[in-house]
Order: structure tokens, then C-alpha cells, then sequence
């Protein structure tokens, strides 16, 4: 449902139509009496049955409850024709997704935005509320660049009976989303550090831990992978800030940092430390030969050879006298000798140089290699694709005709890619063109064979049921089947997270590019735990004026989807939102419009 301008919320009046957000519309309002501007957060595309009323209700309560300059207050709560509805504080300088957009932040900035993140998820903890969906986007910014935390949306109070709601409750954003978010296991504070830990990533290196992944992928490294150190991603960086950021992103909650601002303190000393000391702090004053000596504090009796021990942490300069050395005897040489011992030296330097060049030459540039893993499957399947020998950390784009569907991708530093693609259910049966694409062109192909579903119940006559002898099976993929079943092993990208079982994984998406290209981008969908066999509708939605549905795919029997479509023609420069809606209700993206994509 939509308000319309001069409906009256309480005592606020709505003004105009901002935006949406993860939960619904979000409106301009204004409070004659007080003179304030509020933000009026409207519950939309679910329906208002009881338990979803009971959930933004308690969302509204358990945030009323906080007041502290880092997080957004809630004005006021009630029903609109039977639509719930929060006013909030209005922020209107945008958000540190807007900020991030723009590359690596200078680190005082960075240490300014963490430290009023922190503050405020140490106080919400405080009072038993996990925000639970921590990014850059949910992060307003005051006219002076003070962060506020909003859009608590996910969060569940810690006590009395929230606390069994909270496990398997699949919510948040894959790309910040802490291991246990995944699995579906309990969640609680130390899911928030972690996100905070991967904010602080992409602030000091320009990307998020786990970069260029599809959404498969990414959640499968959220459990399983270590990203790679900061460093690496940004060589200014010291080792000491690898060890704090790695120890917020750990696997295990427990082994993470037991505050925010904990986490946030170490990391400034870690940046502090790493700066290089003045030069007058490393610098040694010799003395004129002379006889005398200065004693260094309350040294121990002189000795007749004095050492200066340069420490790290020496703030001071020391002056250490040397006694004058005896004349030397300079005896003169024949020349001849040294030069054609200089000769030599040369030619050995240049042979050396021409074998190692020559050498590594041959090392580095080795044959790029392609494959798909099955090559034959049935739509809807993953494949899991390996290259090798790639340029160290490329970042590119896999291809998938004859309806293009692109998959980012990022090499590792020994140049290879290993990654699942999940292969639209919609895909026609026959042969599918795969290519592996950076720098403006596509350097490599492999073909996929993609049968008809029914076609997939027995082995191809004279094929074998067993995978390559030898080859060792992806992460998360089947074993090897047995005589007698179906040749095509069915990928399983997410393994159990633990041995106890879980409940259900709630539904999440994901999206291939957070920036469009205005009128000519295009946009893939993708999703998983849906209800296998039902529709999914995709809307992409752009202020009040654009509303359109781009896609309507059917889930596959594994609970996947995975659709493309091209930016609507109405859409314009700004920020967007694609809504996913199925059977159990509507999950949101957010992208941003622009001239460039």
C-alpha cells in the first residue's frame, strides 16, 4: 500500500516518498507542533497478520528503549488501515554506503565512522538488542559525518521468549553476514562485531572480504573460507592490522573480539604503531673523535668498545663517542687486476639475469586453462569452474550464453578461480557457450551441455557414472554416484555448519552488481531456500513513480533461482530497490543507478 501526501500519521503529516528500506516505504513527515521532521517507516509486501504486526511492534519497542547519539530514535508507532507503521529520526546526509562508493577511506575518517558504530552496538548489546543486518547502507551520516545506526528491522530482544526466535532465522545481508548467520544457528553480538570487522575490511581496502563472488559462493566462504589479509588487498597495510581485523572476521564467535570498541581500540593502535617514527628517533649522533666519553643515563662502568642498541620503541637519541682510529696505510695497487675482476663479475650478473628472466618467463606464462565441473547437467544445477594461471588477484566476469548471464569473479594471488555458478533453471536443453572474460575481452571457453529435466533420470548410454579418476570433488559438491544412479552430481553449496541439525535456512538473494548502468545495465537475481516449484516475482521499484516487475522465475527443485534483466527505461540516476517476492514473503536489494554501471 502507499500514503498519500497530507495523510496524517498521529500527529505527523506525511509529506513526500523517500525510499524503501528492508522492511517497507519509508516517507517524510513533519510534527507541526514540535517542528520536526520525522521519517515514517511503513510495513509493506508482507502481509499484516498477526505475527508480522507482533514482530514490527516489538521491532518498535525494543528500539524505543535505546537513546544514544549513534543510534536513529523511534518518534513514535502505530496502525495505518491496518498497516503498521514507525516514525523515526530524520537523517538526511545519506549513508556510508554512499561514502565506501567512492574507494578506501583515509584511516582517520575510518577510525571516526567505527568508533560511532561500535559505541552504538555496545549499547544496544547492553540492553539485549543484536541489530543483526550491520552494512554501510543501514549507517546514516549527520550533517557532521556522525554515524547513526538505523534500520533495526532484524533485531530481536535477547531475553524472555525473543531468544528462541532467534535461532535459524536466516536474516541480514550475505556479503556481512556472520558464519552463524548462515548456518542458521543462534545468533547473537558477536554476529554484529563481525560485521563490523568486514566494514572495517572494505574501509581500509576498498573491497569487502570476499569479492566478486556470486551469492552461492559468498555464502559458502562466510562459512568455510578465510578471506585474504587486508595487506594483501592494500599493501600500505602493517601485518598488525591483519591480525586485529582477522581475529573480528574468525569462524568461531568466541574467538572474536568480546566488544566492538574493543575491536575498534586495537585496530587505531595497531594503524598508530605502523606509522614510521620521526626520523630523529632512529637517527645515532657520532661524536668528534675526541677522548672523552657521555655516559647514557646510569650506565655500568665504561668498557673499552661501547654498543648502541637501536630498540622500537627508543624515543630518544643517543651520542656514542668512538675513539679516533689508528692512520691507515694506504698501499697503492695495480688497477688491471680489479678491473678484469670487475669484468667478470658483470658477465656473471648477466648470465645470471638472462637465466632466471628467461626462466621465469616460462613459469609465469603458462597456458590458461578452463573447465566446468559436470559438463553435462540439467537446468538449475551448479557447475563448479576452475581456471588456472590467470593474472595474480584479476577480477573479471564468467559468461554464460545464449541468454547472457554474467558471474563476477576474482583470482586468487597464484592467479586461479575455483567458485560454483548456479545455472538458471530456465536455461533451454542443448549446448550453452561458457567464457571467461577480463580487461574487455574473454580469453577462454568450455561448453556446457544442459539436457532436458527428463533426460537427466538415467546415464547416457556408454557414459560412466563416476567423475574423472582422480579429480578431487569441489567444497560443498556430491560425492562420486554410484553404478546405477544419475550421472549428474547435484551441487550442495552450503554445507551443514555442524553435526547437530538445523532448522530450515530461511530464504536469502543475492545480486550480481550493486551499480547499474542507467537505460543498458542489466541485473542478475539470484535466490535460495525458496519453496521448490513456486513463482518468484521481481520488482524493481525507484521512488514513487517506477514500479515494475522484471522477472518471474519458477524455483528449482534445490530451492534456487537465478534470473537477468535489464534496468527498466523509466528508471533514472539514484538509488533503487529490487524486491523478491514468494510464497512466504519479500526479501529487498538495494542498487544504485548511475551513468557508468
Amino acid at each position: 500500500m502507499t500514503i498519500g501526501t497530507g495523510t496524517k500519521l498521529g500527529q505527523y503529516e506525511v509529506q513526500d516518498f523517500i525510499g524503501q528500506g528492508a522492511m517497507g516505504l519509508v516517507y517524510r513527515a513533519y510534527h507541526l507542533q514540535l517542528e520536526r521532521t520525522g521519517a515514517v517507516k511503513v510495513l509493506q509486501a508482507i502481509a499484516p497478520d498477526p505475527d508480522t504486526t507482533a514482530r514490527f511492534r516489538h521491532e518498535a519497542q525494543a528500539i524505543a528503549q535505546l537513546r544514544h547519539p549513534n543510534i536513529l530514535n523511534v518518534y513514535d508507532f502505530g496502525e495505518y488501515q491496518g498497516t503498521p507503521y514507525m516514525i523515526v529520526e530524520y537523517v538526511p546526509g545519506g549513508s556510508l554506503a554512499n561514502k565506501l562508493s567512492d574507494g578506501v577511506l583515509d584511516q582517520p575518517a575510518a577510525l571516526k565512522y567505527l568508533r560511532g558504530i561500535a559505541s552504538g552496538l555496545d549499547y544496544a548489546h547492553e540492553h539485549g538488542i543484536v541489530h543483526r543486518d550491520v552494512k554501510p547502507a543501514n549507517v546514516l551520516l549527520e550533517k557532521d559525518n556522525t554515524p547513526v545506526l538505523a534500520d533495526f528491522g532484524l533485531a530481536k530482544l535477547l531475553q524472555g521468549s525473543s531468544l528462541k526466535s532467534m535461532t535459524g532465522v536466516t536474516t541480514g545481508t550475505p556479503a556481512y553476514m556472520a558464519p552463524e548467520q548462515v548456518a542458521g544457528s543462534k545468533v547473537g553480538p558477536a554476529a554484529d562485531r563481525y560485521s563490523l570487522a568486514t566494514i572495517a575490511y572494505e574501509m581500509l581496502t576498498g573491497v569487502i572480504p570476499f569479492d566478486g563472488e556470486g551469492l552461492l559462493e559468498l555464502l559458502y566462504a562466510q562459512v568455510h573460507r578465510e578471506p585474504l589479509p587486508p595487506s594483501e588487498r592494500n599493501s600500505s597495510l602493517p601485518p598488525k592490522v591483519d591480525a586485529v581485523i582477522m581475529r573480528g572476521l574468525a569462524k568461531d564467535p568466541a574467538a572474536r573480539w568480546q566488544t566492538a570498541t574493543e575491536f575498534v581500540d586495537a585496530l587505531a593502535a595497531a594503524l598508530t604503531h605502523s606509522a614510521p617514527a620521526p626520523t630523529v628517533a632512529r637517527t645515532m649522533v657520532m661524536a668528534p673523535a675526541v677522548a672523552s666519553t657521555m655516559p647514557l643515563a646510569h650506565a655500568a662502568p665504561p668498557v673499552a668498545a661501547p654498543t648502541y642498541v637501536d630498540t622500537e620503541d627508543s624515543g630518544a637519541t643517543a651520542a656514542v663517542a668512538f675513539a679516533s682510529p689508528p692512520p691507515s696505510i694506504v698501499k697503492r695497487k695495480s688497477r688491471r687486476g680489479a678491473i678484469a675482476l670487475g669484468v667478470a663479475v658483470v658477465l656473471i650478473l648477466l648470465f645470471a639475469i638472462g637465466t632466471v628472466g628467461y626462466f621465469g618467463y616460462i613459469a609465469t606464462h603458462q597456458a590458461l586453462t578452463f573447465s566446468l565441473s559436470p559438463s553435462t547437467i540439467v537446468a538449475g544445477d551448479t557447475v563448479v569452474v576452475t581456471a588456472k594461471h590467470l593474472p595474480a588477484n584479476q577480477t573479471g566476469e564468467i559468461r554464460l550464453h545464449s541468454e547472457l548471464v554474467r558471474f563476477p569473479f576474482r583470482a586468487d594471488r597464484s592467479g586461479a578461480v575455483t567458485g560454483e555458478i548456479l545455472i538458471p533453471f530456465d536455461s533451454g536443453a542443448g549446448d550453452h557457450l561458457v567464457e571467461l572474460c577480463w580487461a574487455a575481452r574473454c580469453h577462454i571457453s568450455a561448453i556446457l551441455h544442459v539436457l532436458d529435466s527428463g533426460a537427466a533420470t538415467s546415464p547416457t548410454p556408454g557414459e560412466s557414472p563416476s567423475t574423472t579418476p582422480g579429480a578431487t570433488p569441489a567444497p560443498g559438491s556430491s560425492p562420486s554416484p554410484r553404478p546405477g544412479t544419475s550421472p549428474t552430481p547435484r551441487a550442495t553449496p552450503i554445507p551443514a555448519a555442524s553435526p547437530t541439525p538445523n532448522p530450515t535456512p530461511a530464504p536469502a538473494i543475492g545480486i550480481s552488481n550493486y551499480n547499474i548502468k542507467i537505460l543498458t545495465g542489466s541485473e542478475t537475481v539470484s535466490g535460495i531456500h525458496f519453496s521448490p516449484g513456486t513463482a518468484v516475482t521481481i520488482n524493481f521499484i525507484q521512488g514513487a513513480t517506477t514500479n515494475q516487475q522484471v522477472g518471474k522465475p519458477t524455483v528449482n527443485s534445490s530451492g534456487g533461482f537465478s534470473t537477468t534483466f535489464t534496468v527498466p527505461s523509466t528508471a533514472t540516476l539514484g538509488q533503487a530497490t529490487i524486491r523478491v517476492c514468494g510464497t512466504t514473503g519479500c526479501l529487498y536489494a538495494t542498487v544504485n543507478v548511475n551513468a557508468t554501471g
